[in-house]
């Protein structure tokens, strides 16, 4: 089975360094976008995270609304919505919108949620957020067949309710799960279409795999059926040593996680500094080199999901990296890497 290949994540991420603004940011990734699809890119994504001072984004289904708009044919992903942080109601008619909007291209990734702030900020449990997301994802199912339903779990209650209008796609998008604990694994393959992971390892996404299938088989479903969705990091360039392009970006992606869990972009530490991860730990997050480098870092993981359905979705767009820039990565990823991981994942 062969490989699909997506571009992201779009974070909308400015370093404070940065003299972009938040409206360049949005207008080029448009641009992006739209060379993304010309190229061959088969999809594009986009996360959330919510009072970031690096303007994270923050509204994932009205920008992926715009991308609709500007492409015909790529899939649209979310990965993921932070379903504590959403009314489920409302969230099965936005998607609804967006899915109409591209024709069915949209694939909803719902995720737990992990930061304090963010919890506190929308007055949302952190203790019943696996249970949030499951049941969000029995709403929204029952909500796109565009019937009358009621629902009461543990989080979520609806009285006779009625969500319009339905989806493009039957039945509504794919729903994806993503997670890191064994809870959140097990129950992408008892619940999802789909399970969305950043692992960055073989044998790491191995164990994630087996943790899937046995949530799957344990309600009578075919593993083989759901698809993964790989998140990697990524950079080609032949004009030289890339990571002076990337560095700065690639520290505010990855060292603004290590920050938060510091309790940065809080009532009590209202900044963001960036915890700079060490040389080692960047290079071993992301591939970056020639295409040929980065193809020989990247053919292992693919090939640790065998003849799954997998979607590789690769950022090569880092925070405050300018649009020249980040057009030639896409094009010259597209051209030379996108057909060598395609060609060696058929033939494996």
């Amino acid at each position: 089975m062969g490989v699909r290949v997506g571009i992201g994540l779009f974070t909308a991420q400015l370093p404070a360094s940065s003299k972009r603004t938040s409206e360049q940011e949005y207008r080029q990734t448009l641009e992006l976008v739209r060379l993304a699809e010309r190229v061959g890119f088969d999809s594009v994504w986009v996360s959330e995270h919510h009072g970031s001072s690096d303007g994270y984004l923050p509204s994932m289904l009205p920008l992926l609304a715009a991308f609709a708009a500007v492409t015909e044919r790529i899939e649209l992903g979310t990965g993921v919505v932070l379903t504590s942080f959403h009314d489920p109601l409302r969230l099965a008619e936005d998607a609804a919108v967006v899915d109409l909007l591209s024709g069915g291209r949209l694939l909803l990734g719902l995720g737990n949620g992990w930061r304090e702030e963010e919890f506190r900020m929308f007055g949302a449990s952190k203790a019943e957020r696996g249970a949030r997301t499951e049941e969000t994802v029995e709403v929204l199912r029952r909500a796109w067949t565009g019937r009358r339903f009621s629902f009461e779990g543990r989080t979520l209650r609806c009285d006779s309710v009625k969500v319009t209008p339905q989806p493009a796609r039957p039945g509504g998008p794919p729903i994806l799960l993503g997670g890191y604990d064994r809870k959140a694994v097990v129950r992408a393959g008892r619940l999802a279409d789909g399970y969305v992971t950043d692992e960055t390892g073989p044998d790491e996404v191995r164990s994630n795999l087996a943790l899937v299938d046995e949530g799957a088989s344990s309600v009578g479903r075919d593993p083989n059926e759901l698809s993964v969705v790989l998140l990697q990091n990524a950079f080609a360039w032949r004009d030289g040593d890339p990571w002076p392009l990337i560095h700065e970006g690639l520290v505010q992606q990855l060292g603004s996680y290590e920050a938060w869990g510091n309790g940065a972009d809080t009532p009590e530490l209202d900044r963001l500094e960036p915890v700079e991860p060490s040389d080692e730990d960047l290079r071993l997050s992301t591939p970056a080199g020639t295409p040929e480098d980065v193809l020989a870092r990247l053919l292992p993981l693919v090939r640790a999901f065998e003849d799954r359905d997998l979607q590789l979705v690769v950022r090569l767009h880092y925070p405050g990296m300018d649009l020249e820039t980040a057009a030639r990565a896409v094009e010259l990823f597209a051209a030379e890497v996108i057909p060598a991981l395609k060609a060696n994942r058929a033939s494996s």
